[in-house]
């Protein structure tokens, strides 16, 4: 078995891994060198309580690998604890988390486990099984796993990729105050157990929580399971892909593998993501197409070599103000505008002072969007004044119209060879992973379903629409 990451086994620890692995043999899932590893760590045991080490479990696999069974199996053991124990399965869906159940139910009844089964539902919104001893596994959607407020004993999120940080960080906060309170009431640790397959550009609570354990960022309590091929390999070779695979010779064989990679055509990364583990980062609705952006580049402008050009600043703030971002846009003396990032600052706490040096020192007024995430930076930056009364930042005026052609226009002028940009790595980024929200015949970018910073970019587009309508020059420009 070949991992690319996580938790190792505790050998000074005892588990209760073998009686998982004994009740998935009686459902006629008998586990795999893969599960067998996340059952025997998974279910270590703290030599201080006598129950569960770790309440939190964080699984990455491909697909076709069994995690289903090892999540019933464990499911099932878990409700085999003790009596009137609460055991939830949810997945991105109520019918997602109902077919699954639906599954395990016609599994089950057909194994000696049967015998432990009080009764099983199956009305709409109110599935699960009741067990001889009390005990329940009910399926659910994770919006209902947030706004369910019961105690709860082990929890599933299943394909954590489909959530949102938002989402994560809601059902998180719902279930872990009821979890925690479990250890004393039933002597048993709660568990929390977060599968998925890798993500992709919309997956901003799962990402964030891999690149985190990856980095060596794993809470004490937390243990965590990281399969597929390695980043440095090619997808495409099957041989790779069956000897990374934790399934492969076990499920299925190589010639199955051939049959599945046929089956997503030309859809190379759903590929590689889905048998490859690996995530997909590309944005579906990219603001700028990759050729576009390359023959637009041009070498940044020195400041000895402005030679008196007209300039304007832009200044963008990032989704939660995070980040600001302050570029130029610059006329040559052909009637092309460069646009060129000068900046990117963490929150918005330097950026009047950045922004007011920059305007005063080159005499430039500033383009930036009044609202969302701009609005605090922007109602800054109108209440700063000289010692006689007056406005320190002289603004381009742009009404919310406007502000909704600023994409269109920058592509227009890429296109048109009107606009060229500064080579920028931090620039290159944002362009590659900014995403576009439609209004209507506009767009503009979205913050949110983005994949990373959206401020060097939006700052630029800004920057290129203040070079166009800038105001009258009211003095010589200086530079210094």
């Amino acid at each position: 078995m070949l991992i690319r990451g996580g938790t190792e086994r505790n050998q000074e620890r005892e588990t209760l891994g073998w009686r998982l692995a004994g009740i998935a043999r009686m459902m006629g899932t008998p586990l795999i060198p893969w599960q067998r590893h996340v059952a025997d760590v998974a279910c270590e045991i703290d030599p201080e309580t006598g129950t569960f080490f770790y309440d939190t479990v964080v699984i990455s696999t491909p697909r076709q690998c069994g995690k289903s069974a090892l999540v019933d199996a464990s499911d099932t053991f878990n409700a085999s604890l003790g009596r009137r124990r609460r055991i939830a399965y949810a997945a991105q869906t109520g019918k997602d988390a109902e077919d699954h159940f639906k599954e395990y139910a016609e599994l089950i009844q057909g194994t000696r486990l049967n015998q432990k089964i009080d009764k099983f539902r199956f009305s709409n919104g109110g599935m699960n099984v009741t067990f001889t001893n009390g005990s329940t596994i009910t399926p659910m959607a994770m919006t209902k796993v947030a706004g369910h407020g019961k105690q709860m004993d082990k929890v599933t999120i299943d394909e954590a990729f489909s959530l949102t940080k938002e989402a994560g960080d809601t059902i998180m906060d719902a279930i872990i105050p009821t979890m925690n309170t479990r250890l004393k009431h039933t002597g048993i640790t709660a568990q929390r157990w977060i599968t998925s397959t890798e993500g992709n550009s919309e997956s901003t609570y799962f990402n964030p929580l891999l690149d985190g354990l990856r980095s060596g960022d794993v809470p004490q309590r937390t243990c965590w399971f990281d399969f597929g091929i390695p980043s440095d390999a090619d997808p495409e070779d099957l041989d790779v892909v069956m000897r990374y695979h934790p399934a492969a010779g076990y499920l299925w064989y190589k010639p199955q593998l051939r049959d599945f990679r046929e089956s997503f055509g030309d859809n190379t990364a759903g590929w590689a993501r889905a048998f490859g583990n690996r995530r997909d980062m590309g944005v579906s609705d990219r603001v700028i197409d990759p050729d576009l952006w390359e023959s637009s580049a041009t070498a940044p402008v020195r400041v000895e070599d402005i030679n008196g050009r007209p300039l304007v600043f832009a200044a963008a703030v990032d989704v939660d103000a995070t980040t600001t971002s302050v570029s130029v846009g610059i006329v040559n003396p052909d009637g092309t505008i460069t646009t060129q990032l000068l900046k990117t600052m963490p929150g918005t706490g330097d950026a009047p002072e950045e922004i007011t040096r920059l305007c005063t020192d080159y005499a430039a007024p500033l383009v930036m969007d009044s609202k969302g995430p701009n609005g605090d930076l922007y109602d800054r930056l109108t209440q700063l004044t000289d010692s006689y009364g007056d406005p320190l930042i002289r603004f381009v005026e742009m009404s919310a119209g406007d502000y909704l052609t600023v994409g269109q226009s920058y592509v227009s002028g890429l296109q048109n060879h009107t606009v060229l940009h500064a080579i920028d790595g931090e620039l290159d980024m944002s362009v590659a992973m900014s995403a576009r929200t439609w209004s209507g015949d506009a767009w503009r970018i979205t913050r949110r379903g983005s994949t990373g910073l959206t401020s060097p970019l939006e700052s630029c587009m800004l920057a290129a629409w203040g070079a166009v309508h800038r105001p009258e020059d009211s003095g010589p420009l200086q530079i210094y």
